[in-house]
């Protein structure tokens, strides 16, 4: 190190020999560079992050957003006691019991989405000997057997598990094609996360690769929603292309807001019935629905571990509905899905095809209305007496 001042003019024209010799070696300019991309990357990653947690948490997309799954766990979580009875289900579910309690009283002015509980079936557990029986729903619009698994898992469990589920499902719960995976809800979507991941990750990631797409997916925004950013990217474009007036569109029908009709006339409601569940069953075979029945076995598993009486209600549907269906899936289905909950602690209500049910109960071609609502009643109480009576039993044998 140089120490008088003639050395120090020697090298003064030789700066970084100084730096060097004295311990100071500077980081080259690039290095700074990339410290200060990392740095503005990771402040914008996560503040993009932050922002999204505070739109899921004040979402107001109930139909097709993560809206209702936040109403739905902070009902759940806000009850005094645990319920008789948990509803799961989509909106198969969510609609009859929804306009049964509307019928009972003409004067609510509740919403779909903020009904939680069922007054009907809770009067017709009363006079069937339930002492101050409650029930609360859990069924979520467009909800799967995989989404229902992560409903019982994360949240009917511990002291507010229920002694009762009450299940409904229907072939659209086992494939939609509008979901391509189990990882594609919007239940999946906003539950499953870094601190859960670990368990969950088998069962919906069995790969490697998906594994650690979905990792990378949580830790960088921009890579977690490229597919979003890169459809509107593609929207925004096309949009360009024919504003500028060299592309004239082709007129042709859309599905995009075809759905469950929660108003209009009858005729329409069914129409656009039958045009999404001729979408929704493309391409559905008995290979397509293995995989969420698979989900369906450990929903039962976890259920019998915790000692839940579970009621699997296959739901009506209209012939029509059926009708979009392959040729002899629906009976497969039947047979298969009865055999998957043929077993101790389960009941299996199979009245999908019951002559029962006729046009005017229901809303469309899968959901009932209040008059089919109420046919619903006398089909669940008896089987959960029936578990209620073999559960008495089974302990007094021990």
């Amino acid at each position: 190190m140089p120490s008088s001042t003639a050395e120090k003019q020697k090298y003064s024209s030789h700066p970084e020999i100084l730096d060097v010799q004295a311990g100071k070696k500077k980081q080259p300019g690039w290095a700074r560079a990339v410290i200060w991309a990392l740095l503005i990357f990771s402040v914008i990653n996560f503040t993009l992050w932050r922002l999204e947690d505070r739109q899921n948490a004040n979402a107001k997309d109930f139909y097709h957003g993560t809206g209702s799954i936040d109403l739905a766990i902070n009902a759940y979580k806000s009850l005094p006691e645990k319920p008789t009875v948990a509803l799961l289900g989509s909106s198969l579910i969510m609609f009859p019991f929804w306009s049964m309690d509307l019928a009972l009283d003409r004067k609510s002015r509740i919403d779909i989405f903020h009904h939680h509980r069922s007054v009907a079936l809770e009067q017709k557990l009363q006079e069937a000997g339930f002492e101050k029986p409650t029930v609360f729903s859990f069924a979520i619009f467009g909800e799967m057997v995989s989404d229902a698994y992560i409903y019982l898992n994360e949240f009917l469990k511990g002291d507010k598990k229920p002694e009762f589920i009450v299940y409904g499902i229907a072939p659209r719960d086992f494939s939609d094609a509008d979901l391509s995976s189990p990882m594609t809800t919007n239940t999946f979507k906003r539950l499953v996360n870094l601190g859960n991941f670990a368990t969950y990750s088998d069962l919906y990631l069995p790969g490697f690769q998906d594994k650690l797409d979905f990792v990378l997916g949580r830790l960088c925004y921009f890579y977690g929603h490229r597919w979003r950013l890169q459809q509107e990217s593609n929207k925004a474009l096309e949009k360009a292309y024919i504003l500028s007036g060299v592309h004239e569109p082709e007129k042709k029908v859309s599905f995009e807001n075809a759905g469950f009709m929660m108003f209009g006339g009858e005729k329409e409601r069914w129409k656009s019935s039958e045009d999404e569940y001729t979408r929704r069953y493309k391409n559905i075979s008995q290979k397509e629905i293995e995989g969420q029945t698979a989900f369906l076995k450990r929903l039962i598993s976890v259920a019998k571990e915790n000692k839940i009486k579970l009621v699997v209600l296959n739901m009506p549907l209209a012939p029509e509905n059926r009708g979009t269906l392959p040729p002899g899936f629906y009976a497969q289905f039947q047979k298969e899905i009865g055999a998957v909950c043929n077993q101790p602690g389960v009941r299996f209500v199979d009245i999908g095809a019951s002559n029962e049910f006729d046009h005017l109960d229901f809303w469309d071609t899968a959901h009932l209305g209040p008059s089919g609502g109420f046919k619903l009643l006398p089909h669940i109480v008896p089987a959960m007496q029936e578990l209620r009576a073999e559960t008495a039993s089974s302990n007094s044998a021990k």
